[in-house]
C-alpha cells in the first residue's frame, strides 16, 4: 500500500518508512521544527510529507514527531465523538 513501514504514537499514524528515508506528515508544528525540509511524497500518490534528510539528529526528530502528533492528535480527538453521546 504505502512502503515499507508505517510510523505510529498513540494509535496516531504520523510517517513511514519508504527507501530508507524517513518521512514524517506535514503539519504546521513540524514545518516550524523543520522550516527548510523538502517536502515529497514518500510514495507514487501520496501526499508531500517532510523528509528527514538526517535521521541521526535524534533531538530533531523528536522535535518534529511530538509537535507533529500533537497536532495531529488534537485534530483526531476533535473529530471523534465523546463517549456516551
Amino acid at each position: 500500500m504505502f512502503g515499507e513501514y508505517g510510523l505510529y504514537c498513540n494509535g496516531t499514524f504520523f510517517g513511514v518508512v519508504c527507501d530508507d528515508k524517513l518521512y514524517v506528515k506535514a503539519t504546521e508544528g513540524g514545518r516550524e521544527v523543520m522550516p527548510d525540509a523538502e517536502l515529497r511524497p514518500a510514495y507514487e500518490g501520496a501526499r508531500p510529507s517532510i523528509l528527514v534528510a538526517n535521521p541521526d539528529d535524534c533531538a530533531t526528530v523528536v522535535a518534529l514527531v511530538r509537535a507533529t502528533c500533537a497536532e495531529l492528535e488534537a485534530k483526531t480527538s476533535k473529530k471523534r465523538p465523546r463517549a456516551g453521546k
